[in-house]
């Protein structure tokens, strides 16, 4: 945690003091440690002399985020969102610290308006940045050129990958089929998004005509094309999209959303306002690499997902693993991993 990100950026020496007038002197030899990761935040230090080290512990490594002299401070991000410490903190050398304990800092800024303000205004920024770096994609409205997510999925399944033997699965035999099909509830029909399971045969399918629910259909139901009448209404591709942008202004119009704090209003607001489809050229090619994709050696696709509301591909396969990639790194991906 750098000084520049710290909740306390925008006070000023009179507001310090301010702060300070309620801490008491503390000190540390060198090697003591202050706070262990995963410790309750109990108190907010300000350095006086001496020099803290902030760090994570990864297994068996210790990893050191920063050193912190006089005149710095620490502790402060922990105590004020009431969150347990994401970090631990140690004496470099003999130090004296002032220590403002949380219910005292929390007492001063419930009666402090300059300060709160200060702090609040900073705390929104702050959120708001938060939201966007824990979402895995970016609720920005704009589509990510080079997104790659991976997420690590069951040790035990990864360190089976080549033992397991693999079968030729329902998906498997009708795939050729499948695919237009596929491709015709994403661009002709009222389905934004499509799960395929290629184990157990399933594919779910949401709806714009019906856009918090789920439906499951067996594969063999998908390459009918009477069936595919019956359950899916027709609708361009044109007409659909105008269709979400309306559903994003319904919400961006309710009263419920003028609650919201500043910062959700503000990027789910420039998310609806800048919101696109997925161009239908870009479904077209990611879904004439299914077979492709299913194919490669040894890390065979498990299931897969694609929406038009999106550019993010969901895959996951047989080592348990699952990439989130743009459709951009979805060409990337199978070039790294087939060519």
């Amino acid at each position: 945690m750098t000084q520049a990100e710290s909740i306390f950026e925008e006070l000023t020496v009179e507001d310090f003091e301010k702060i300070k007038s309620r801490a008491v002197e503390k000190q540390f030899k060198k090697g003591d440690l202050i706070f262990s990761e995963g410790d309750d935040a109990d108190y907010i230090y300000f350095i006086e002399s001496g020099r803290i080290s902030i760090y994570i512990q990864t297994f068996t490594l210790k990893e050191d985020i920063c050193t912190l002299g006089p005149g710095e401070h620490f502790g402060e991000m922990a105590v004020y969102y009431k969150n347990k410490r994401n970090a631990s903190a140690a004496a470099v050398e003999d130090t004296t610290v002032l220590g403002i304990e949380k219910k005292s800092f929390l007492d001063l800024v419930k009666t402090d308006r300059a300060i709160a303000d200060k702090i609040n205004f900073i705390l929104a920024r702050r959120n708001e940045e938060l939201i966007l770096k824990e979402n895995l994609i970016e609720n920005t409205g704009l589509a990510s050129k080079h997104l790659h997510v991976s997420i690590k999925g069951d040790p035990s399944l990864r360190e089976s990958t080549f033992t397991r033997e693999r079968y030729e699965s329902m998906v498997d035999k009708v795939l050729p089929k499948l695919v237009p099909q596929l491709e015709e509830l994403l661009l002709n029909r009222g389905v934004y998004q499509v799960f395929v399971g290629f184990n157990n045969g399933e594919v779910r399918t949401a709806s714009v005509f019906d856009p918090f629910g789920e439906e499951l259909h067996p594969v063999n139901k998908i390459i009918d094309e009477a069936y595919v009448d019956r359950h899916f209404p027709a609708i361009p591709y044109e007409e659909k999209a105008w269709m979400i942008k309306r559903i994003y202004g319904a919400i961006a119009n309710d009263t419920n959303f003028d609650r919201l704090a500043g910062y959700f209003r503000k990027f789910l607001g420039a998310y609806y306002d800048r919101w696109e489809p997925v161009p239908v050229a870009e479904i077209k090619k990611t879904l004439s690499r299914l077979t492709d994709l299913r194919s490669i050696p040894d890390f065979y696709l498990r299931n897969f997902a694609i929406s038009m509301t999106r550019d993010a591909i969901r895959m996951q396969f047989n080592c348990d693993g699952t990439h989130i990639v743009s459709a951009e790194d979805y060409q990337r991906f199978l070039q790294e991993n087939l060519e």
